[in-house]
Parts: structure tokens; sequence; C-alpha cells
């Protein structure tokens, strides 16, 4: 492991200190295509020579379409970037997802399609009333921008509602929407996966909400390194409308049924109509059951071994580290109470986190009992959990690193970094310089981490935009000690806009011969 560098602290600034909102704001502003290496002059601190590999990361690299002030940064097209590390030097590129709607759009000079969170093309009074009359179904774009990962040689983009698309990794040119081998019946891909270590396969899932008489659509799927289709199972429950994220056990996969998505004739009419959105039709209806649905991974007899089992009226986007002993189940996960909504807070955060903080609870199953308890375990306001990728489920697997607000008085933006024993509740923090994206957890032994060293034996690499100076670094820390602060700070001369999801892959891709990795 490298040694901490030796420079100042920028936490001995006060942490009370609130930063000017509407400077965080311009975090999201439209940013250019780069390619470059990073000059040694502007790395401060010594990169670990043995961090070896890609950071993809993925997010919305636009806030305005030709004239069009996009309402909700999830409806802008998707920017990657691969930021590679390599004998402690760093080469960053970011290429925007050249989807088919950011084609047509390009061509027309024009913003054509509908945002899932409410941007709408500019329509006269006389259009808006032909569409209503005629029944004109509108058109969802596809930005393609929540997560982005490396898998069996290809890069995949996803948004939950579309397919994915597929990047070269070398150069992150766009090669088109990919089926996953005609697999993916509903025409979606959920933003996140999970990795079966043990048994090498990648497992992700489709989801298509009900509405009316239709029941909802999951599918789960298993896939090899080499994209063969090793498992499938297709379930149609009730009230399982929503699926962003889930938890892995060598057993089971669980989602949690949101009481905040409801399926109905009329919500979905006004969305095909375009006379709402999903995201701003996203709210607590007390009527629905808020519920884990636990389905078992080796289950040949459809639905009828699916279980239920209820808890406190929540909302769960993201789940981390997760484990099963018996019939006795403990994961944790990010809860947002009865009052969330997706407001666009402060031009901040996706949602209105000032109202309604991200708390981090720890669940425990009884499948024998069916019964669910839940304590919180942690003060801070969190988002976007990172654990280790390669131990999803394992037995004895406990940390937790959250993009937190860890400031007395204030619930944003996320400026901190929170790493959680969900085992016993130690904590660790970081008080950043600047505003946080995720952060990614890197084992330090690659692929064989799974197996190999300690749990947290690796680094932090997170995403850091300064507002006083409009600019975006990323910081690597050493993850057993994360509140000493960065080991380098990688000084970039613009800002990157702030992302979704990214995954980090102990490869390296360069625009001539692949580099084998080292791990």
């Amino acid at each position: 492991m490298a040694k901490k560098s030796s420079f100042p602290d920028p936490l001995s600034q006060d942490i009370h200190r609130p930063l000017d909102l509407d400077k965080c704001s311009r975090g999201w502003e439209t940013q250019e295509e780069h390619c470059y290496w990073i000059p040694k002059a502007d790395i401060i601190g010594e990169v670990p020579k043995d961090l070896y590999g890609t950071l993809f990361r993925n997010g919305p690299g636009v806030n305005e379409v030709y004239g069009t002030r996009l309402k909700h940064p999830i409806d802008g097209d998707g920017m990657v970037c691969a930021v590679t590390f390599q004998d402690g030097q760093v080469h960053f590129q970011s290429k925007f997802v050249k989807s088919k709607h950011r084609h047509e759009e390009k061509r027309k000079k024009k913003f054509l399609y509908h945002g899932q969170m409410g941007t709408k093309p500019s329509t006269s009074a006389i259009g808006s009333l032909i569409n209503a009359l005629t029944r004109a179904v509108i058109h969802f774009r596809n930005p393609s921008n929540t997560n982005s990962f490396y898998w069996g040689g290809k890069v995949l983009t996803s948004f939950e509602t579309h397919l994915p698309y597929c990047l070269d990794p070398y150069t992150l040119e766009t090669l088109g929407p990919d089926n996953l081998n005609g697999n993916l019946h509903f025409g979606s891909f959920a933003a996140h996966f999970r990795i079966d270590s043990e048994k090498q396969r990648l497992v992700c899932l489709s989801l298509r909400p009900g509405f009316s008489h239709v029941k909802p659509s999951l599918a789960i799927y298993e896939f090899d390194r080499s994209w063969q289709l090793f498992q499938k199972q297709i379930h149609h429950i009730d009230g399982l409308n929503y699926g962003h994220d889930f938890v892995l056990l060598p057993d089971y996969y669980i989602f949690h049924m949101t009481p905040f998505v409801k399926g109905s004739w009329w919500i979905t009419q006004k969305i095909l109509l375009g006379w709402s959105s999903p995201g701003e039709l996203m709210q607590y209806y007390p009527e629905l059951p808020s519920r884990f649905v636990i389905i078992p991974r080796k289950s040949n007899h459809g639905d009828t071994g699916v279980m239920f089992v209820d808890t406190d009226p929540c909302h769960i986007f993201h789940f981390g580290t997760a484990q099963q002993t018996g019939s006795k189940i403990e994961f944790c996960a990010v809860c947002l109470d009865t009052k969330f909504d997706m407001t666009f807070d402060s031009k901040v955060w996706l949602s209105n986190a000032s109202v309604s903080p991200g708390l981090a609870y720890k669940f425990t199953i009884d499948l024998a009992a069916s019964r669910c308890t839940r304590t919180q375990v942690d003060r801070a306001s969190v988002e976007f959990p990172s654990t280790h990728p390669y131990r999803n489920g394992m037995q004895g697997t406990r940390f937790n690193y959250f993009m937190a607000c860890d400031r007395p008085g204030f619930n944003l933006p996320f400026r901190d970094i929170v790493k959680l024993n969900a085992e016993n509740g130690q904590r660790q923090v970081w008080y950043s310089h600047g505003c946080l994206g995720e952060p990614v957890f890197v084992p330090r032994l690659g692929y064989d981490s799974w197996r190999e060293g300690d749990e947290d034996d690796g680094y932090v690499i997170v995403q850091v935009y300064i507002p006083e100076k409009h600019v975006t670094e990323f910081c690597v820390l050493n993850a057993k000690d994360v509140g000493k602060g960065p080991l380098a700070r990688i000084q970039l001369k613009h800002h990157v806009p702030y992302g979704f999801h990214g995954t980090f892959t102990p490869e390296v891709f360069t625009n001539g011969p692949k580099i084998t990795s080292k791990l």
C-alpha cells in the first residue's frame, strides 16, 4: 500500500462552513469530450503503483439541449468517463453515448424526445391539443446515463427503461444498442448488477412495470464471461413496479417493492400522453405495501417459490453489504422516508434530500418467521453506497463506503465519505474540500480479491467537484484508513459533470494493442 502523501489537509477548514449552493449547482453544466494524459505536475501526492486498471463512470453530460433547459439531470445524455491508472500515471477520456435520439436531435438541432423526469419538447398549444385528441403516444429518450461497466470484452451503459448501449472499451465509441444476444425480452436493462465471483457470473435484470390488469414483468439473468446465458428467471409479481438495485446472495435475489411507484391505467395514460412523467409521479402512495421480495436462485417453479416480508414504508434505491446464515438474512440499504420525491433539490441533488435525507439502515430478515426488523446504523445523510465488487453476499462482508453529508445541520451537498462497518457500527469519515460523487471501492488484488486479502485491502476513488474553481479532481484514498484523506489528488483543468454510477475493472485499455492486466 502506498504511503500517504504530505500535502496540506483541505479539511483543516471549518466543517460547519456551508458551500454556496448556486456555485455547487454548476457541477451539472454541460461539458465537452476530452482525451489526454494527466501531467505529473497536476497530481498532488502520489498515485499508488499497484493501482492498476480503469474506472468507468457514467452520468449526464448536458443540462441543456439546443436551447431546451433540462428539468432534471436524469434527462441528460450520458457521458462516460474512463480514468485509467497505470504505473503511477493517469489518463482521462470522456465521450457521449451516441444514442439514437442524440443522433436525431443533433441532425435536426432540436430537442425531440421527452425525458422521464418531465423535460418536454416545445410544442404549440394546438399541437398539444392534437396529440391529446389523437391519443398520440409520446416517445421517451434513452440517455443511457445511469451506469457503465466492463464485462466479457465490452463496456455497457444503462438506463433502466431502455436497452443498454455497447461501447468500445479502448475508444469509448458507441457501437450501438445491445439486447445481449436477444435475451432482453422486455427491452430494458436495470442500472445495477452484481457479480458472483465464485461462479464467475454477472447477475442483472430487466423490469417492465404493470398497469391495470397487466402484471409487472421481472427477468433475472446470469451470464458467464463469454456472455453466454447460464440462467434466466421470469416472474410476474403484483406491485413490483420498480427495480433499480437488488441484493445477491448464494441462495436468493432480494428486491424491494416500493410504495412510491404505482401502476394503474390512469397513471399509464397520463405518462403515455405526455401529461406527466414517471419521475413526477414518484411519491408515497399509502395504500401500497412496502415489502421485500425474496426469490430463490434455484427456483424452477415460476412465482410459487417467491417469499414476501413486509417492512416499514420507505423507498430504497441502493443496497450495501449483505450476507445470509441459514434462514437469517442481513443487509444494508439507504432508506428514504415517506416525504421523499424526485424534486431537483437546490439544483444540486436528484431528490429532495434536504427534506427526506437518505439514511443507512441494517435489515434482518428471519425467513422461518417471515419477519423483518431494521435499525438505523449511521447518522449522516447518505447515498450511493459502494462495497467490495467481488464479495456480493459472501459471509463476513461488512464495509460500506457512502457518499455522505456528515456535517451538523446539513443534508446537502454531499461532501464527505463515510466508511461504515455494518457489523459493529464503527465508522471513518473523510471531510472533503468539495462536492463528491459516488465513491468506488477498488480491491488491490483485482479479480482474485474475492478469496484473497482483507475485505478493505484496496483504494477508494471518488470524483470531487471544486465549486469555487469550477474544476474536478479524482481523489484516491486508502480504503483501510479513509479518514486520513487522499493519497493522491488528480487535478483536471476543467469540470466533469456530477455522475451517477461507475465501476472499476483491473484492466487497462489503450488505442493501440491491449495491455495485459498485471493482476
